[in-house]
């Protein structure tokens, strides 16, 4: 208390002191409020880039694998004894495919199915059976098309002939 104030005027002073570390109490709180919604925002939209980015790898996928597979049914029915500049021409073909699988991998699509695997119906989608004595049962025979994962997530299952000895 100064010689010039009262005891009045000394004890509204501390209720203006009192109120103003309320309410700069009370604002501290609402900035930390702000700050971790504002945190969670920030999660919230890389969370949903991140899944957008998935869906955009996913629709592209989907229309390279058919392009991939065209070029798998093509190479397929190469007919022998090809001229040797036809030959060259085909290669050159079988480069761009190769080039276009590269870019399905730097995608960080993985292909999948191969002869001989067991089937597993979570990746391979039976279609056909045949029965092959020396071979076990459920052995994947033939790879009709081949699968597609994007991670752990499956594209495409392999489109497979598997042996049944039922």
């Amino acid at each position: 208390m100064t010689e010039e104030e009262t005891p009045q005027e000394e004890e509204t002073r501390d209720e203006t002191e009192t109120a103003s570390c309320e309410k700069c109490a009370e604002y501290l709180g609402g900035w930390k409020r702000a700050l971790a919604d504002y945190d969670n925002l920030q999660k919230d939209l890389a969370r949903e880039r991140s899944e957008l980015r998935l869906r955009a790898k996913e629709d592209v996928a989907h229309q390279l694998i058919v392009v991939l597979d065209n070029f798998d049914q093509a190479a397929k029915f190469q007919p022998e004894g090809l001229a040797k500049d036809v030959e060259t021409w085909l290669m050159g073909l079988m480069h761009v495919r190769n080039q276009l699988e590269g870019v399905m991998q730097d995608l960080g699509l993985v292909s999948y199915g191969a002869i001989g695997e067991t089937f597993d119906v979570h990746l391979h989608d039976a279609g056909g059976e045949r029965t092959e004595e020396d071979k076990e049962d459920q052995e994947i025979l033939e790879v009709a098309q081949r699968g597609w994962k994007l991670g752990e997530k499956i594209v495409r299952p392999a489109k497979v002939i598997i042996n049944n000895k039922n």
